[in-house]
Formats: C-alpha cells, sequence, structure tokens
C-alpha cells in the first residue's frame, strides 16, 4: 500500500492512499485540477479512485467545486450522516445526491471503499456535523496494511489510541509551536480556539504517536506530520520535536516525514 499527502494547511487538504491500481481520497480541499495533476504522476485518475472520504464540512477539507465534480464523476463520497447532512446543507449537488449510491453514509464507524476497509472514530474539532479521524486498511502478502489519518483535532480523545494502534504509516497533525501561537498577531480568541478545541500542538502530537506506539504491536514505517501551520509553526520545528518524542520513546528509527502547503510529500510505501 501507498499514502501521499497531496498537500496540508488551512488552505486545503488532500491525501490519497492506494494500492494495486485503486485509490481511495481523504478529503478534496483543493480544486479538481490540482488533485488531478498531482495523480498522474503516480499512475493514478479520477478513474482509479473508489471514494472520497471527508473528515469534516471545513472549506480546507471540501472545495465546493471539487465536491460537485466528484459526485458529477459517480465517484462516491464517504462520511458518517452528520457530516453528509451538513453537505446537502451547504451544498446544492450534495442536496440533488441525497439518497442516491453517489454519498454514502459510514455507519456504526465502518465503510468498505473499494478495496479498502475504512473505520471512522470521532474527534473534537469546531466543525459542523463533528470531525473524524479514519483508519484505512487492504490486504498485503505479509497480513493486513493500516495507515491512520487524523488531523484536526483539539485534544486526543479517549479510544482514539487503540483505534490507531498497529499501524504502518500514521498521517498526524503538529499545528503549532505554543510559543510561535502565543507570539503571533492571532486575536486571543484564534488562540484559545486553536489551544483548545483546534489544533494539535507540536508536543501533543508527540505525546499522541507515542501513546499509539505504546498500544502498538510494532513500530510503524513512518510518522507523516500534516496541517502545519505557516504562521505559528516551520516544518523543521514539528520535525524535530517528533523525532524527540520518538527518542525518548526507544523509536528514534522510526521515520518522520513533512508535508507541504501547496505540493505533495514524498510517497510512503509499505506492506510491499
Amino acid at each position: 500500500m501507498h499514502v501521499r499527502v497531496l498537500g496540508s494547511s488551512s488552505s486545503g487538504n488532500c491525501t490519497v492512499l492506494w494500492d494495486n491500481g485503486r485509490a481511495v481520497l481523504i478529503d478534496i480541499g483543493f480544486s479538481l485540477r490540482y488533485i488531478s495533476r498531482h495523480l498522474r504522476p503516480i499512475g493514478l485518475s479520477f478513474r482509479e479512485v473508489a471514494g472520497v472520504v471527508i473528515t469534516h464540512a471545513h472549506g480546507d477539507h471540501v472545495h465546493p467545486n471539487t465536491l460537485s465534480s466528484i459526485l458529477a464523476l459517480g465517484i462516491p463520497v464517504f462520511a458518517p450522516h452528520p457530516i453528509l447532512d451538513v453537505l446537502c446543507e451547504y451544498f446544492r449537488e450534495a442536496r440533488k445526491a441525497r439518497g442516491t449510491p453517489r454519498l454514502r453514509p459510514i455507519q456504526s464507524g465502518h465503510a468498505d471503499v473499494g478495496p479498502f476497509s475504512v473505520d471512522a472514530w470521532a474527534v473534537p474539532h469546531d466543525a459542523a456535523g463533528g470531525c473524524y479521524a479514519y483508519t484505512v486498511s487492504g490486504e498485503c502478502l505479509t497480513g493486513v496494511a493500516k495507515a491512520t489519518v487524523a488531523t484536526d483535532l483539539g485534544y486526543v480523545p479517549e479510544g482514539l489510541t487503540a483505534h490507531c494502534a498497529d499501524s504502518h504509516v500514521l498521517v498526524v497533525e503538529s499545528n503549532h509551536d505554543p510559543v510561535m501561537l502565543e507570539s503571533s498577531r492571532r486575536p486571543l480568541w484564534l488562540k484559545e480556539r486553536i489551544r483548545t478545541i483546534g489544533h494539535l500542538s507540536n508536543e501533543k502530537a508527540g505525546h499522541f504517536v507515542r501513546d499509539v506506539l505504546t498500544a502498538s504491536r510494532f513500530l510503524p514505517d513512518a510518522v507523516v506530520l500534516a496541517h502545519v501551520s505557516k504562521e505559528c509553526n516551520t516544518n523543521a520545528r514539528a520535525v524535530e520535536s517528533m523525532q524527540r518524542s520518538l527518542h525518548e520513546h526507544g523509536a528514534g528509527s522510526v521515520r518522520v516525514v513533512e508535508t507541504f502547503r501547496n505540493a505533495p510529500n514524498e510517497t510512503v510505501s509499505f506492506c510491499l
């Protein structure tokens, strides 16, 4: 299986996971042209996309025109019922697709998306309809390949650590450096929102990953750092903080991979 973050920030988010010529997209926060352009170098097009999974309805995760185009292409959109309800409230094309196979609710926290098994877990974030972390699993020669995508959470809720355990790749947000956040020109209400219900700091991301590793039977191949703030963080700070946390846990061999605002990161392949 392979995973690549096509871009991640408050300006847009999209992650692709694929195997054997079939793919699933987690969020569609960029234009259709942008996503298509960055699928081509890895040998994919929208014809190979078995479905789109939505974490929450904020604009940096759901681009309105892209959602309309995805539905017009007949690619099914998956999310828990509350998120689908919000999409139908916000977007006319989603309302037209209600009750059709193009909008598919994730019921009881699970859905099959093409050859992939997708499991959802609610996380705290100030988004209408809620917000979810996902694990995506698929069969491989050595058993089951599993990747976690967990971004946009103010804190780690009970149960999430166990949900993410035994992942071969962890895509987690490492949004801000607390000192940079405090010294930024952002208003006090926004700083408080980020700290409490918005996003994980570098340090909290490290604690989250260490807890996942403690609950796991093996070390992941890589930890991918997403949703890094442009104003209140740097990739270098996020990577250094995560590497320090992994080293303190005795997992310094785990690779830490950075992501970018408007460009794909490297492909992470696992369980080949």
